[in-house]
């Protein structure tokens, strides 16, 4: 990291993702690059999202597994720039095959953006586990950065 000042370690990095309200998961495409916003949440020093069973963005994860996963949260404007904090995530995706890896992922997911629904969870599960994706990022790299 160019700005050794602005560099914070590991725990404050995970904090920050914790925090953030979504991240933006950057990888390959062929072309060039391809970004795409999601609603992660994590189990451990893994991240999970979900998605679609088809699309673009599993095309792209099935032939370039590496990626990274950057979160934002804490914004707020200081004169002629913005104090933040972020985290960025490397690692490598790959698609959840086994479904109770799939189903405790997507508690997890839920209980971080829906925590409120959590009640009628396993009914609400039920019917959509099969058309829905969870791909998992095995992190091996985090790097935290702030600018107070």
């Amino acid at each position: 990291m160019r700005r050794k000042d602005r560099e914070r370690d590991a725990a404050f990095a995970w904090e920050v993702f914790d925090k953030a309200p979504y991240a933006v998961l950057s990888m390959r495409d062929g072309e060039g690059g391809y970004g795409v916003p999601l609603s992660p949440a994590r189990i451990g020093e893994r991240v999970y999202f979900h998605c679609a069973l088809e699309g673009k963005k599993l095309d792209c994860l099935a032939r370039w597994p590496e990626a990274s996963l950057t979160a934002v949260e804490g914004l707020e404007p200081d004169y002629f720039g913005i104090k933040f904090r972020s985290a960025v995530l490397w690692g490598r995706v790959s698609l959840v095959e086994d479904e109770g890896e799939k189903a405790e992922a997507l508690r997890a997911i839920s209980q971080r953006y829906c925590a409120k629904d959590m009640a009628d969870f396993d009914e609400y599960l039920a019917p959509r586990m099969k058309a829905t994706a969870v791909c998992r990022m095995d992190v091996a790299e985090i790097a935290g950065k702030e600018r107070r």
